[in-house]
């Protein structure tokens, strides 16, 4: 196996992580076991948040990865599910050169509505983000709600939940800003910080290195929500009378 194929796991964790993960996680290293062992060979960087909280953690991992022999690291959130092959395929999407930074198809859940009952009505949003300028001077990320499925796409943006960037990525941002890769900016336009994948998007994306996701590699992502009789209307009806 070439040194080029070798991928460093990583997360970042408090004191829980989800069953979901943990089983996802056993599958993965069965599974790289059984095939081609891009995953065992390059170490694993499992960095605790403290007073720093999740932004100094991820910095504190990419610094620690560069002093390893891994060519990608491979950021997963400790909430989410994924197949076992998901490693194997998004390196399959990748390419050092031309797309040193693919991300799986991930979902947050965006707050849309109070629900009147001390609660909000929620929905699940793709973690795929164009840039795009207002009429008014406001510019920064927003949510590309339709996107193409099982392909791979150029996007300004996406989240750390699931994704795989090669070591020259994290290498040309140090040689500009130092050790800052997850750092907030900020967005003078919008009079708001970034968010910390978003921000490291937004640094990727200042350096002329193109960001894709591959929303053929699926994933799951555990969220608490707020259930009633709105949310069950929307579900389609199929089958028997049943909804899903």
């Amino acid at each position: 196996m070439a040194k080029s194929d070798l991928v460093s796991i990583a997360y970042v964790h408090g004191n829980e992580v989800t069953h979901s993960w943990h089983q996802s996680m056993l599958n993965l290293i069965q599974w790289d076991l059984a095939h081609d062992q891009h995953v065992l060979a390059a170490g694993w960087y499992a960095t605790r948040y403290g007073t720093g909280g999740i932004v100094q953690a991820r910095n504190d991992t990419v610094a620690q990865f560069l002093k390893g022999p891994g060519e990608w690291l491979f950021w997963i959130d400790t909430d989410m599910g994924f197949a076992p092959d998901t490693v194997d395929r998004l390196l399959a999407s990748a390419d050092k050169k031309d797309r040193p930074v693919v991300g799986a198809l991930c979902f947050a859940m965006r707050e849309v509505a109070v629900d009147g009952l001390g609660g909000f009505i929620v929905q699940p949003a793709p973690t795929v983000f164009d840039w795009i300028e207002l009429e008014d001077g406001r510019q920064g990320f927003h949510t590309r709600l339709e996107y193409e499925k099982d392909q791979v796409l150029q996007v300004a943006g996406t989240g750390s939940a699931a994704i795989l960037i090669h070591r020259s990525v994290f290498q040309k941002i140090q040689e500009e800003h130092g050790n800052t890769w997850y750092s907030p900016v900020f967005n003078k336009s919008m009079n708001l910080h970034v968010s910390e994948d978003l921000s490291f998007c937004s640094r990727v994306g200042a350096i002329n290195i193109p960001v894709h996701i591959d929303t053929g590699v699926k994933t799951s992502h555990l969220k608490q929500l707020w259930l009633d009789e709105r949310i069950y209307d929307r579900l389609e009806v199929v089958g028997m009378g049943e909804k899903i």
